[in-house]
């Protein structure tokens, strides 16, 4: 037993830290897949895999409740793999290091994984849990959520049979979310040339660091200083005041990761070496004072670097003003909030990775909307910047927003136990992020779905953290839920026979 098991629930506790220590980021589930179904068999349930690789665990019900309503429990078996800089984490092969420290679980220099490794194990928790009164359960674990929902994209109509659905897999305790965001990937490819390296110049070495990063969806309306914007504008301050030629970009690790990190190295004239570092100095003042609020971590090296450190030539001078501007024009950050849902993000732009080779530049940008129309829009300002710029597109990753039911009842019954536990009502919200319960709502016709989960913060960065007893309160939650549903059909389905009688 591991040193979360001092939490409580403990049975939770126990299957997270398990999670942890199982490599899993997307596309790298399978380990963490069969965990889940030799635990079924461990406690007598059935599991089965789909061809996506999906799983799912039938959970009998508490006995005299097996003619309930079928209630799926569902999380993702997958989590972004993030860093801090300068760690050296495979996260395919090294396990994640959680610890307490305080009121929160954090990860020794990665993402924790608690997006959303906390999900998958309330159901676990659940499966073993004897005091838990409920109809039949499934647990349903879906993979690479968030390398673009493929595990979602795939699910079969008939994989489950239950109808009514809670996702665990959002991040502020006290709310409710009945409604998401839909959002798509552009991986766009700028083609670029190079030359000999010119004598007489030196080889500079950016390095940006320190800033927070974070989900580029949650916070996208934060403020956080993204890595990649920064560089760029530094890069410009340097052109306007020495002749410069690119040589490597880097910055970002996740499309769906605010850039916490980015490097450049540039050639410069020898002579405009001191003119170089000090454009970029003052902009990279400036910036500071604009995210002092946000990211006051932030810090910029610059080091001369000798001759053969870098096996790459320069870009041409062409390729050097074609790849600066294209980074400076390609959106990031809020383009719209929301007229109906005050403080909702509506329409946002992130851009996530960057990273050159020989021939190309490349970024990831990935873009979200609640209105499909403003998404669509969003992506058509991408295509349109990447087309001016002679870039080649391929988008991928698409997936539908979810619509609220305020009449849903499932949400009626979430609300009444929740004033019932703490006395009063929780918020009702929309998110602009992800959530799987979009393609659920294409899927599964007629699926009631609602959201929630434990207070996660910084999640897709090395700072989450999760907030502990919200875990337990999220767990006792789910349990009243499932007991107020099995119990509440019961009643009435006892009073219709007396009416029939």
């Amino acid at each position: 037993m591991g040193e979360l098991t001092r939490l409580t629930p403990t049975a939770v506790w126990k299957h997270f830290e398990n999670f942890c220590a199982i490599p899993r980021p997307s596309y790298h589930e399978e380990a963490a897949a069969l965990y889940v179904m030799k635990e079924a068999e461990r406690f007598g349930c059935s599991s089965r895999r789909d061809a996506s690789g999906n799983v799912v665990v039938a959970v009998p019900a508490t006995p005299g409740m097996a003619d309930r309503p079928i209630v799926v429990l569902q999380g993702h078996l997958d989590m972004v793999p993030v860093a801090a800089p300068g760690l050296k984490h495979d996260f395919t092969r090294d396990p994640i290091q959680p610890y307490i420290n305080g009121d929160y679980v954090k990860a020794r220099g990665t993402t924790l994984g608690a997006d959303n490794g906390i999900g998958c194990a309330l159901g676990l928790g659940l499966m073993e849990d004897d005091t838990a009164e409920h109809g039949p359960l499934e647990l349903l674990f879906t993979v690479n959520e968030e390398a673009g929902m493929d595990g979602a994209h795939g699910l079969e109509s008939d994989f489950v049979k239950g109808r009514i659905l809670i996702n665990p897999d959002t991040e502020a305790w006290g709310e409710i979310c009945i409604s998401c965001a839909g959002g798509g990937d552009v991986v766009i490819r700028l083609p670029v040339e190079r030359e000999d390296a010119i004598d007489g110049c030196v080889q500079i070495h950016i390095r940006l660091s320190g800033l927070r990063g974070g989900h580029s969806g949650l916070n996208i309306n934060d403020g956080h200083g993204n890595a990649n914007k920064i560089l760029a504008r530094c890069l410009v301050a340097g052109r306007e005041a020495s002749t410069v030629r690119l040589i490597s970009l880097s910055g970002g690790t996740k499309r769906n990761a605010i850039a916490d990190g980015a490097k450049a190295t540039v050639q410069v004239p020898t002579g405009q070496q001191a003119s170089f570092r000090s454009a970029v100095d003052r902009t990279m003042a400036t910036i500071a004072r604009e995210l002092a609020g946000t990211d006051p971590g932030m810090t910029v090296e610059m080091d001369t670097i000798g001759p053969g450190e870098e096996r790459l030539r320069p870009m041409t001078r062409e390729s050097t003003d074609s790849a600066i501007n294209f980074l400076i024009a390609l959106p990031h950050g809020v383009l719209a909030m929301s007229r109906e849902i005050p403080g909702l993000v509506e329409t946002s732009v992130n851009m996530g990775v960057l990273e050159s080779t020989e021939k190309m530049v490349t970024v990831v940008v990935s873009a979200r909307s609640a209105v499909n129309s403003q998404l669509e829009a969003a992506l058509q300002q991408i295509r349109a910047i990447g087309h001016f710029a002679g870039c080649e597109i391929e988008e991928s990753g698409g997936y539908p927003g979810w619509k609220p039911d305020k009449d849903s009842p499932l949400l009626k019954t979430a609300v009444k136990v929740f004033k019932a536990l703490h006395g009063a009502e929780p918020q009702i919200k929309a998110v602009h992020a992800g959530l799987e319960c979009g393609l659920f709502s294409e899927k599964l016709r007629g699926v009631d779905m609602i959201s929630f989960g434990p207070t996660i913060q910084h999640a897709h960065s090395p700072a989450e953290q999760v907030y502990h007893p919200s875990v337990a309160w999220v767990y006792e939650f789910i349990k009243e839920i499932l007991k107020e549903i099995a119990f509440s059909l019961g009643a009435s389905r006892q009073r219709h026979q007396r009416v029939s009688h």
